[in-house]
């Protein structure tokens, strides 16, 4: 791993040992009624000791790759929930990435995508993982085969480079606009994580901006 990245996680823990010291916990102080969505970015609702935001893309990040590390790490007490595709759809690559995908197509298909060898140089797309939206799956699985090889270049694990290209490339974005359930989905199952405050990369997921620094502001 690179030096900045590290630095960026530690930076990261430093913030969460903060929030951790004021003994507030978020999935039990944020009112499901009282969430709305800030600019399609941010998840924001109202607590006891002020707001609370959170980074819907770098939320759904830490939920997608704990999801993925588990069904890699531990396939016999964890299963892969799929959505099968009306259409399969073909997949063509150039000879270095076809070759590049056969070493991540069995960690790939660990984790709810069913990708079938065909012709050369080419697979078939028949399930793609529950929680990935449907549409631009080409293009998605090609950025998570460029990002998987950058990773394993580096020395990283092959199940944690899978997890980790699967959540930054599946995940849902800023401008992506979320209705009520959803967001509420988000931020009872980010709660549910190992590390809701930290995304995979080592940033801050969630904020608190306390209500006396809000009074300052006026």
């Amino acid at each position: 791993m690179t030096e900045n990245f590290l630095d960026a996680v530690d930076r990261a823990k430093q913030y969460v040992s903060k929030l951790a010291s004021q003994k507030n916990n978020y999935s039990d102080n944020i009112d499901i009624n009282k969430i709305w969505q800030l600019n399609n970015t941010y998840i924001v609702s109202p607590v006891e000791s002020g707001i609370v935001i959170i980074d819907q893309k770098l939320a759904h990040q830490r939920i997608l790759y704990e999801r993925a590390l588990s069904l890699l790490q531990n396939p016999s007490t964890s299963f892969p929930l799929s959505q099968t595709l009306l259409f399969p759809v073909e997949l063509k690559f150039s000879s270095e990435d076809y070759y590049n995908l056969l070493d991540a197509l069995p960690f790939l298909n660990r984790i709810g995508f069913d990708l079938i060898k065909n012709e050369t140089d080419s697979v078939v797309l028949e399930s793609i993982p529950t929680d990935m939206l449907r549409g631009n799956e080409a293009e998605i699985i090609s950025k998570i085969l460029k990002k998987f090889m950058s990773l394993i270049k580096n020395n990283m694990s092959k199940e944690k480079a899978i997890a980790l290209s699967f959540s930054s490339q599946a995940c849902i974005k800023h401008g992506d606009s979320l209705d009520d359930n959803e967001m509420v989905e988000i931020v009872n199952r980010l709660f549910g994580t190992k590390d809701p405050f930290i995304c995979p990369q080592g940033r801050s997921s969630i904020i608190q901006i306390p209500i006396n620094e809000i009074k300052e502001k006026f």
